[in-house]
Formats: structure tokens, sequence, C-alpha cells
């Protein structure tokens, strides 16, 4: 299944009330997690960090790299910004793939954010809850090239 595939899959389940549960393992570990989809007004704009596979969509952007402290601005800003969750409870973060990503390459991105959410947990000493949103990018077609010089129609 590619991204926009296991998106729609979500999507569907939730406008139907049914959880969904995706399963991965890392390493030895088997994890479950329950992903949502953007839409259903369920999280504001402030209360969510975008992630691509290489790049957080906040602020300027960042690389992914710089994904541990900002999980950790994200999850203990409790008010301190305005433009941020004022708690950690109503954060969530939102994972957004091109549609044609595959299962692997959102399992790869899923590994690296909960490794990094789980030393973040640690090192805050708190039981933040790590909340899923997926979404991909919605390619706009490219607009219709001008018309040719030669099918113009000529006055006369």
């Amino acid at each position: 299944m590619n991204f926009r595939e296991i998106t729609s899959w979500i999507g569907q389940n939730q406008y139907n009330e049914v959880k969904s549960v995706i399963e991965f393992k890392d390493g030895q570990i088997l994890k479950k997690i329950k992903p949502y989809v953007r839409g259903n007004g369920l999280y504001r704009e402030r209360n969510i960090l975008s992630i691509t596979s290489d790049s957080i969509l906040i602020d300027d952007g960042y690389p992914i790299s710089e994904l541990k402290w900002l999980l950790k601005r994200h999850y203990t800003n409790n008010g301190k910004n305005w433009r941020y969750p004022d708690s950690s409870v109503r954060a969530g973060v939102e994972i957004t793939l091109d549609t044609n990503r595959t299962a692997n390459e959102l399992k790869n991105s899923l590994i690296n954010l909960t490794r990094t959410f789980d030393e973040v947990n640690s090192e805050v000493k708190d039981t933040l809850q790590l909340k899923f949103i997926f979404d991909y990018f919605r390619q706009i077609p490219p607009p219709p090239p001008p018309p040719k010089p030669d099918n113009i129609n000529k006055g006369g």
C-alpha cells in the first residue's frame, strides 16, 4: 500500500467510527499506533507538529535531525508561547508524506518518531501521549500549457 491508500483507509475507518491500529516492528519491539486523519476538526493548528520524512514544517522549517528538541518544545510548551500547544494533552504530531510513499517509508518515519518521542518522554519524566495524524501532500496538477500561437483564433 502507498501512503495515500493507508491514509484513505484510516479516514474511512474514522468516518465509520472504527479505530485504526497500525503495527510495525522496531527491531524486536512490536509497536502499535492509533492514527487519525486530518479534516475532522479535532486539532487546532498550533497543537500539531507536522513532519515529513526529512523536514519539520514549523516556523521557517527545520531538518528532521532537529526533531528531538522540537518535540520537547512542542510537548512542554504549556502555554508559554501562543503559537504552540497550551497543553501536552492537546499536542499531536502529523506525518505528512507524498501520496506515492510506501508503507516501508512510513514505517521508517514512525520508527524515528517513536524512538525520539520515547527519549523526550523519559527526559521530561512525564506520561506524554504521542498522538498521530496522517495526511498526505495533495499534489495539484500543473496548469495547462498556454495555447500555441498557431491555435489562436485570428480575427479578420
